[in-house]
């Protein structure tokens, strides 16, 4: 492969006596002149290695075949009307509908996002809606980004008041009266920069921005987000204040007593606390797992917080509490064990009634409104089963089917099989594997291999249409429930996170060797992919077995470790990664940092990385350093690339986009395992 040539600067850097070289660091400034030509010329090459894949365009086309359907959301109560989302098929955005009674009558469209721009790649998400769900608050995001705009739809006549909030990001509505509090940064910062000194202030709907009243800041934790949360009863303002991705603490105060100092409810920032309205007045409930590590749900009075006061609902289990519903006047508790969800129904002191049976084994999401409302609905999905909506009357407990998408994809002959290989350390970890019925454990069968491992997110079963246009070539898709995620409680997050993380590419590593060892697969046969944390994933384990893989795409990656801090929000993952400045933790990240262990002379898997130009989470110069190192030191014929998608960010930002980045990976993949159509 001939790559752009690519300016080498003298920059290096000192981290306790160790000297590090970053001779790329410029392209770290996305926006200069010098990296925009580069970006575009790296584009070419890559553009011109999938152009010679002879099916890349029936691949994006059999996506957009199989992605053609009617799409259709549950329906949510908002005052008189019932609201839902659909998307026809291949709509960019989807599109906001609402009716009357929920199940009869006519529907009327509320809001197109699709008409915010040409292209359809700006984004809207609700962030809030007022208490009588007159107002709904919108963030409106140009090219899908973390930071946009706000918004706010008067319901009755279905149009945009002038008010607009600029620069907003990591923040929410909490509509009290006549307008929300919400957080934000004083300063128009470039993207780039830290998010700093996050403060919390109080818009009332018809004034300027300018007018809006200072609520709460905290000057001495400039690194500290803070969101505001008003109760169900508008009677108390929280605030969760957080460190970073994991941990809190919550203050509170009445909210019409502007001059009542803030207390602590719950002290941060080792453990996470949330609170939730209870149905006793001057009580809340609070998820929380202090002294649970599996989580436990505790009832707190706001007159008498202290920790010897609280009174335990629901004791801490075995396995995993995910969350706990508060509605119709019941608790709906949902757990996981081993990867699948358990549901139990419990009366508002905690004592179990009955449990919510499942269609099938998977994962469940319940969906409602307010507390106080007597019907909720139920998503199911797993990975060989099209996702399933359910209508629950709560006084009843009557599940009853309400709706499923018509998809395209051939289901019947895929098999799901869960299974549990020994990491490096002993511990068993599960993975689930998904394939077509007849296949055989011949040692030759191409593999797509993916994980996360990180940040207490769990990667629980749902079916995923796009993987039909992998499965359908005879490769087997693979998810393994690495450690870092929350599968199994906060213990499983710990042993994948700070001086543990090497643990988390200890186990994806294991899961391969453990494929091979079984007969599924052989390392010519295995593509690895990964986004965001689990970029890092894919590019910590291409630099440290190589030979283990024959391609990796790491999509959206922390690849940097030694500077990942610096930009937006990263300093939000020290509670993750560890901290770069300080010695012990340095030499850990050191250890694993992908864009430092690339070695001189060392054949790597073939290689695609994938970015954003308007991810600004991740900022690309993580991506393009990497490719950059890659490119000056491999020694291969085996293609490193760059991919750069424009008008898109840390997600894809249209139903286009999307398609277009996951056939072309797909199309890499193929490519190089050597797959045909």
């Amino acid at each position: 492969m001939k790559y752009p040539k690519t300016r080498k600067d003298p920059s290096t850097e000192e981290f306790f006596g160790v000297k590090i070289a970053d001779p790329y660091r410029w392209l770290e400034d996305d926006n200069s002149a010098d990296t925009l030509a580069w970006v575009k010329e790296q584009q070419k090459v890559t553009e011109a290695n999938l152009n010679e894949y002879p099916h890349r365009i029936s691949m994006l086309k059999r996506l957009q075949e199989l992605n053609d359907y009617p799409k259709q959301s549950c329906p949510i109560k908002r005052g008189d009307w019932y609201y839902y989302a659909k998307n026809d098929g291949l709509q960019n955005q989807w599109l906001t509908y609402r009716k009357k009674n929920k199940d009869a009558g006519e529907e009327e469209l509320f809001f197109d996002p699709n008409s915010l721009s040409e292209d359809g790649t700006t984004t809207a998400h609700s962030v809030g809606s007022s208490k009588d769900r007159r107002y709904f608050a919108y963030q409106i995001s140009r090219a899908g980004a973390d930071a946009g705009e706000f918004w706010v739809m008067d319901t009755e006549t279905k149009t945009f008041l002038p008010d607009k909030l600029l620069n907003m990001r990591h923040s929410g509505a909490a509509w009290y009266k006549d307008g929300y509090f919400y957080s934000r940064y004083d300063t128009q910062q470039d993207y780039q920069q830290q998010d700093i000194e996050q403060k919390i202030y109080y818009h009332k709907l018809g004034d300027s921005q300018e007018q809006d009243k200072l609520i709460y800041e905290d000057t001495e934790h400039p690194l500290r987000f803070n969101h505001p949360i008003v109760s169900d009863d508008q009677k108390t303002l929280f605030i969760i204040v957080s460190q970073g991705t994991s941990g809190n603490s919550v203050l509170y105060r009445p909210i019409d007593d502007e001059q009542a100092p803030f207390k602590c409810l719950f002290e941060g920032f080792e453990f996470s606390g949330y609170p939730t309205d209870a149905y006793e007045e001057g009580w809340v409930y609070l998820f929380t797992n202090k002294n649970a590590k599996n989580y436990r749900l505790m009832k707190v009075s706001l007159a008498e917080p202290a920790e010897d006061k609280w009174v335990e609902i629901i004791p801490e289990r075995e396995y995993l509490m995910n969350r706990v519903n508060v509605v119709g006047n019941k608790l709906i508790a949902m757990f996981t064990r081993d990867v699948q969800t358990k549901i139990e129904v419990m009366d508002t002191n905690g004592n179990y009634l009955y449990p919510i049976e499942m269609p099938y084994q998977g994962t469940a999401e319940c969906v409602y409104s307010e507390k106080e409302d007597e019907e909720a609905y139920f998503y199911f999905s797993s990975y060989i089963r099209p996702d399933e909506s359910y209508h629950y009357n709560i006084p009843d407990n009557q599940l009853s089917f309400y709706h499923r998408d018509p998809v395209k994809a051939e289901v019947q002959d895929l098999v799901s099989e869960q299974v549990f290989f020994a990491s490096k350390d002993g511990t068993k970890v599960p993975m689930t594997l998904v394939y077509r019925r007849g296949m055989e454990k011949n040692g030759n069968n191409p593999l797509f291999l993916y994980g996360y491992g990180g940040f207490n997110i769990p990667l629980m079963p749902s079916f995923n249409t796009n993987r039909m246009a992998l499965l359908e070539k005879g490769v087997i898709s693979v998810v393994v429930n690495l450690r870092g995620g929350s599968e199994y409680g906060e213990n499983w997050h710990e042993q994948g996170m700070l001086l543990n993380k090497q643990t988390v590419f200890d186990d994806f590593i294991a899961a391969a060797e453990y494929l091979i060892a079984e007969g599924y697969t052989n390392p010519d046969k295995i593509a690895i992919n990964g986004g965001s944390n689990g970029g890092l994933l894919v590019g910590a384990c291409l630099t440290q077995r190589p030979e283990l893989f024959k391609v990796a795409v790491p999509s959206m990656g922390v690849l940097d470790m030694l500077r990942y801090h610096k930009f937006t929000c990263g300093w939000g993952w020290m509670v993750e990664y560890g901290n770069p400045e300080e010695e012990q933790q340095f030499h850990n990240l050191l250890k694993y940092s992908p864009l430092h262990n690339i070695k001189p002379g060392v054949k790597y898997p073939a290689t695609m990385v994938t970015t954003a130009d308007h991810d600004d989470r991740v900022i690309p110069g993580h991506s393009f350093k990497f490719a950059a190192t890659l490119q000056e030191n491999a020694d291969q014929d085996l293609p490193l690339l760059l991919y750069t998608q424009i008008q898109s960010a840390h997600g894809a930002s249209s139903m286009t986009k999307g398609l277009e980045l996951i056939a072309d990976i797909y199309c890499f993949i193929c490519k190089y395992l050597r797959l045909e159509l």
